[in-house]
C-alpha cells in the first residue's frame, strides 16, 4: 500500500461542522451573485447557429 503525506483533519472540526459551514458560505454567495439561479429548463434549438444566436442574447451566464 502506498501513502502520500498524512492525512490531516480539516482545521480540526468534525465533518458535518465542515458541512454545515459551506451551506451558510453558498447561501452568502447566493446573496451575492447579481444574477438569479435559474430554473431548470430545456432549450431546443433546430441548429447550431440558432443555439449561438439565443446563447449570445442571454445576460445570465449561469445558462450554461
Amino acid at each position: 500500500m502506498k501513502i502520500v503525506g498524512k492525512y490531516r483533519e480539516a482545521l480540526g472540526r468534525d465533518p458535518l461542522d465542515n458541512v454545515r459551514r459551506a451551506a451558510v458560505l453558498q447561501m452568502t454567495v447566493e446573496q451575492l451573485n447579481p444574477y438569479p439561479r435559474p430554473r431548470g429548463f430545456v432549450f431546443k434549438a433546430r441548429t447550431w447557429k440558432a443555439y449561438r444566436a439565443w446563447r449570445a442574447r442571454q445576460a445570465n451566464p449561469r445558462l450554461w
